[in-house]
């Protein structure tokens, strides 16, 4: 190799060095630099699309709220909470996975795999249409989808 390097003139080593110089460059760009240039934007963005799905969670519990306000006026409803909430999540297009009574009367719904509109707009039917409210409410984030898992406890009439 060295054989190689001394029988070249100084002008085609000097070439040859350039290229290798500009090979590094090259490669240092794709292997370091556009990565982390473009995580940084893929972060940014995913950031500006989780900031508009609290916005509009925001929303839509401000008009829950105010409708809750409406509802209370009206009266209540002598629908029983469980069948209240299964007929409202068809309406709406969810499917309740698991519910819980409980011994003081209160019940439990468990729901996978649906959107937060769909969410809210079940918690805004059953409290327009029943006048129910949910006491306890956990939601999280399904891994990999756009999608939410939650557990809704609402107070029932003891049966």
């Amino acid at each position: 190799m060295i054989k190689i390097w001394n029988n070249l003139t100084s002008r085609e080593q000097l070439l040859i060095i350039i290229c290798g110089v500009f090979v590094f460059m090259f490669l240092l760009f794709i292997a370091l630099i556009k990565p982390i240039s473009d995580r940084k934007i893929d972060s940014l963005r995913a950031m500006e699309e989780e900031k508009n799905r609290y916005d509009k969670v925001l929303e839509l519990s401000a008009l829950s709220t105010t409708s809750s306000q409406e509802a209370g006026s009206a009266g209540a409803d002598t629908t029983s909470i469980r069948e209240a909430a299964t007929t409202t999540s068809r309406k709406v297009g969810i499917a309740i996975s698991r519910i819980q009574p409980a011994s003081d009367g209160s019940v439990s719904f468990w729901i996978d795999n649906s959107r937060t509109t769909e969410i809210m707009n079940w918690l805004i039917l059953l409290n327009d249409e029943h006048a129910q409210q949910a006491q306890k409410v956990s939601l999280q984030k399904n891994n990999g989808e756009e999608t939410l898992r939650g557990q809704f406890e609402f107070k029932g009439n003891k049966q």
